[in-house]
């Protein structure tokens, strides 16, 4: 079995996930760490389970919440920023790549404690230009400080810095441009591909609003904006404690808020609006829950809340989803020197959510499951331990794989080391590719026990045993949803061939 998952992963793989923008998750580091000493975690998911590497440099890069960074075909990454400054993969800070963000809030989070930025999550993404290999543009959230008397802070505008490679280069060509000046909310950023599957659709919310920024991101840059108003009005100043997400297919958004009701949108990746706005009530209990985050699993079937002491999770496909809460998880009780509980959550390319431990902590939670129902998900309280705490920080992410609407592609997929055992496997035709109605399996020899079909999310779609006494075999997928399957045949010794079939 150890050599089927090494070809079940392997294949997955090969199934045209090239693009890992977001293979390399840099994290860290925390502003009570020996001032002389700087560094940053970088994760590392080309690798499974995925890598942990503690770097120091000479170069202050501290993290407080707002946090991102982009990594080339490979998953080596290649710029990051912590919101106020951009710095390249060594860590040095990029040519004309400081002062992020500029203004009061700048000089006393990163000169005066140099603790890092924070104007919410997600309040950063890096995206690539369309149609074009050296240019990237940040989006990025600045925060305005009113001094006392009216001592106030608020996000007031979304702004954008382009990064340009040029024969290994690496410089900031613009930065701190405006894109609007509004008083936005504290994290509700997101970006989707469009239904072209080239360009962008990047989202911003208005603060305390129903009120929605909808930019279109092409190889032209931002060519248009949309403003709509719908849904619910969110509690006042609950931006900085809950969590805006989109599934991995880009055609839902959730919204989520301690004690209110959850926010449930479709979108439509063609036009950038919203439609069949929607709410489905949580049942804390007495569960204690004045903060946390959410995500969705690969499929969209699944939906996460992590309520700060304990994992809630939902059947979107359900008719009534309010009644399909389960709840997944429970703070364990461990402190560290706080309470490592729940809070924002990020889909890793690897098919699992990963759960920010509570704050500046060292521990990320791990949902390795998302896509099985009840406690089948499988949460891992600490599963990734890191040598200094995080500043908050987990950097935020889209689906960067999400193709056109008529390919839209595989979300994720489970990463592995590029040498693999070599196994020799029994020999199998399967046809017709693509199939309709059914498959037909022949094999070389008499000697098969089981085939086994799987989605693109490794769930079994049929599995049938066989009693090894015949060469040829037909199964039926009729009933099953279009889109890529993967079939292992395996025989009287536990060898394994493998491949995949288009089902429409």
């Amino acid at each position: 079995m150890r050599y089927l998952a090494l070809l079940v992963l392997a294949l997955f793989t090969s199934l045209g996930i090239a693009q890992k923008e977001d293979y390399t998750w840099v994290i860290g580091h925390d502003y009570n760490i020996n001032d002389d000493v700087h560094g940053r975690i970088e994760l590392s998911f080309k690798t499974a389970p995925p890598s942990i590497e503690y770097l120091t440099g000479d170069v202050n890069m501290n993290m407080f919440i707002s946090n991102t960074s982009i990594s080339d075909s490979s998953g080596n990454l290649i710029f990051y920023s912590n919101g106020c400054d951009i710095a390249n993969d060594l860590g040095g800070i990029l040519p004309n790549g400081d002062d992020i963000n500029p203004g009061f809030y700048h000089n006393r989070l990163c000169d005066e404690i140099r603790r890092g930025y924070s104007a919410g999550y997600p309040s950063m993404v890096i995206l690539p230009l369309p149609e074009n290999d050296s240019i990237y543009y940040l989006f990025h959230n600045s925060v305005k400080y009113i001094p006392p008397p009216n001592e106030d802070a608020f996000v007031d505008r979304m702004l954008y810095s382009t990064v340009k490679i040029a024969s290994g280069k690496k410089s900031v060509l613009e930065k701190n441009i405006p894109i609007i000046i509004d008083t936005l909310s504290t994290g509700g950023m997101g970006a989707v591909k469009h239904a072209n599957g080239k360009d962008w659709w990047i989202i911003q919310s208005r603060d305390n609003s129903n009120q929605f920024y909808i930019f279109l991101f092409t190889k032209d840059g931002i060519v248009d904006t949309l403003l709509q108003t719908i849904g619910d009005i969110p509690p006042a100043n609950q931006g900085l404690y809950g969590q805006t997400t989109f599934s991995s297919d880009g055609t839902r958004m959730i919204r989520f808020f301690p004690y209110t009701p959850i926010m449930n949108y479709t979108f439509d990746r063609f036009t950038g609006y919203f439609s069949n706005y929607s709410t489905f009530s949580v049942n804390y209990g007495s569960d204690f829950a004045d903060q946390g985050g959410c995500a969705i699993s690969p499929s969209g079937q699944y939906l996460y809340i992590s309520a700060l002491l304990q994992v809630y999770q939902f059947d979107l496909w359900a008719t009534d989803i309010s009644s399909s809460q389960v709840k997944v998880a429970v703070w364990d009780g461990f402190t560290d020197p706080i309470a490592i509980s729940f809070l924002y959550c990020q889909p890793g390319p690897d098919c699992k959510i990963y759960i920010e431990g509570g704050g500046d902590t060292k521990y990320y939670h791990i949902i390795h499951n998302p896509d099985e129902a009840g406690l089948a998900c499988n949460i891992e309280q600490r599963g990734l331990v890191f040598p200094i705490p995080s500043g908050a920080s987990i950097p935020y992410f889209p689906n960067y794989r999400l193709g056109p609407i008529d390919n839209p592609g595989v979300p994720c997929s489970p990463v592995v080391a590029t040498q693999q055992p070599t196994v020799t496997t029994p020999r199998c035709s399967v046809w017709p590719n693509p199939a309709s109605s059914q498959l037909n399996f022949e094999f070389s020899n008499n000697s098969i026990k089981r085939i086994r079909l799987s989605d693109a999310f490794g769930r079994t779609a049929r599995e049938l045993n066989l009693s090894g006494t015949n060469n040829t075999c037909t199964i039926s997928v009729s009933d099953l949803n279009s889109g890529v399957y993967i079939w292992q045949v395996e025989d009287s010794d536990s060898k394994v061939s493998v491949g995949k079939v288009l089902i429409h």
